[in-house]
């Protein structure tokens, strides 16, 4: 067992808080060199540059008749990658088709012989009560109860 004795209350003095100096403010740094992005649309009206007409959305013919056959190209690919999705899924479907009907095929079976030995038993048990029915009365002594004379 843990040996609990009383003790003496405890008290923490307060750190002093740390003096920190002033830090004094960084001024902007300008690029020494170009970089390549300097080049790409768009960033000129964040750098306070005024945009060239290309700039503004009017592309040249030839841009624009690229940009078209591009987005028609891309709607192209989408639409064939639909057709490919929608034949996966009829396989996966006449697949699953398939598999649920060799299992509803296979039940029909076992229920079948289920059935035919049933009437199996049926018909023989009502053979060899009839069989008995035949029997004549001397019959009878020979034989222990329960077991019929076949023919």
């Amino acid at each position: 067992m843990i040996p609990t004795s009383p003790t003496s209350p405890v008290s923490w003095t307060a750190a002093a808080a740390p003096a920190v100096a002033p830090v004094p403010a960084v001024m902007a740094v300008a690029p020494a060199a170009a970089a390549a992005r300097d080049a790409q649309a768009g960033l000129e009206q964040r750098r306070g540059q005024p945009r060239t007409a290309a700039g503004k959305g009017l592309a040249e013919p030839a841009t624009q008749a690229a940009t078209e056959q591009a987005r028609s190209e891309r709607a192209r690919e989408h639409a064939e990658r639909q057709r490919e999705i929608e034949q996966a899924r009829r396989e996966t479907v006449e697949e699953l088709r398939l598999a649920l009907r060799k299992a509803w095929d296979a039940s029909a079976a076992v229920v079948e012989q289920a059935l035919a030995r049933d009437a199996e038993t049926r018909s023989a048990a009502q053979t060899a009560r009839a069989l008995d029915a035949y029997a004549g009365p001397g019959d009878a002594t020979d034989k222990p109860p329960g077991i019929s004379r076949r023919v």
